[in-house]
């Protein structure tokens, strides 16, 4: 072979690298600092704004709509969570509920939805990513977090507006996928397995039994359960930052060195006080870091602590649990 084919067989495979570069970035939905697909940024969605078939909804408390948002959103405070027919759990509605308030959002089967939220905490993410985890529930995998939310885009110079949005009446219907969700009952029952991780994302101090809310009947953690609080997963108040995502590569870190293993098929339930936290443990191991088999206990400790028949553990870590 002479020299110039192979010099030319070299320059059509960097011509091909780069055609599918290109076709990456442009058929992406966005590329934040996180990395995902699922995950946009603001100078992505200020250029999209006009996009077909783009739904914002804005999942922030109810005053902050009022008093800014960003134009075009739906003030879609929910309810994305209410209290179940024993009183013991604030989990999601049901399906008829939630197909007729995404409706009302104007959500139609091809939307794609951008969901935001005030961005000034991990805590305020956490509302994204349980309307996110919802709609995954729904069958609709169409959806993204805006990074930083509110926060970032204000921060950015965007115009923001108090006029109320009313969207047209949506066709969303849902296609369900169980397996995204944990109930009492299976966490009961795989409580110990060792095929099964179960990752706390409350706060240390909840973790380890020294405080809890005045609304948890118990101390403590389920036994076994890794903990990665989920104050971690985003830089929020980082030099005054909005609630921005790490990189793939601290999450991949952390994810390592709280216990998480590498395999991506390992099945792995979260959960936090009333599954909002335990929402964004999914996000970040789902839709950034990729884990095929991660599902939500929707009760959460807010519904197992009620319960004696379950298990708590106290001042223990889980991580030698599992070793």
């Amino acid at each position: 072979m002479t020299v110039w084919r192979i010099m030319m067989k070299a320059m059509n495979r960097i011509r091909a690298s780069l055609i599918g570069a290109i076709i990456f970035l442009f058929c992406i939905p966005a590329l934040s600092c996180a990395g995902s697909a699922h995950l946009v940024s603001v100078g992505w969605l200020a250029s999209h704004m006009k996009q077909k078939n783009l739904v914002v909804l804005d999942v922030s408390d109810f005053t902050h709509y009022e008093q800014h948002h960003i134009p075009g959103a739906v003030r879609a405070f929910g309810p994305w969570q209410v209290m179940n027919a024993d009183f013991v759990g604030f989990m999601m509605p049901s399906q008829d509920q939630l197909v007729k308030m995404l409706r009302t959002f104007g959500v139609n089967n091809n939307s794609f939805v951008v969901v935001y939220d005030e961005g000034k905490t991990a805590s305020d993410t956490a509302k994204s990513a349980r309307a996110l985890w919802t709609l995954d529930v729904l069958g609709h995998d169409r959806v993204a977090i805006l990074d930083g939310g509110f926060s970032a885009w204000d921060r950015a110079g965007k115009t923001v507006t108090t006029q109320d949005n009313a969207p047209v009446y949506g066709n969303f219907t849902a296609k369900p996928v169980p397996a995204l969700v944990a109930n009492l009952k299976e966490v009961e029952k795989k409580i110990g397995s060792k095929k099964v991780v179960f990752l706390d994302n409350r706060g240390a101090d909840e973790y380890f039994g020294q405080e809890k809310r005045s609304y948890i009947k118990r101390f403590g953690h389920l036994p076994g359960a890794l903990l990665w609080p989920v104050k971690y997963m985003t830089n929020a108040g980082v030099h005054f930052s909005p609630s921005f995502f790490r990189s793939v590569k601290e999450l991949r870190k952390m994810a390592k060195g709280v216990g998480i293993p590498a395999d991506k098929n390992v099945e792995i339930i979260t959960y936090s006080n009333q599954g909002l936290a335990g929402a964004m443990g999914y996000y970040v191991l789902h839709d950034i870091l990729g884990y095929r088999n991660v599902k939500l206990y929707d009760g959460s400790i807010l519904q197992a602590a009620a319960v004696k028949a379950v298990p708590m553990s106290m001042n223990g870590w889980g991580w030698f649990a599992n070793r």
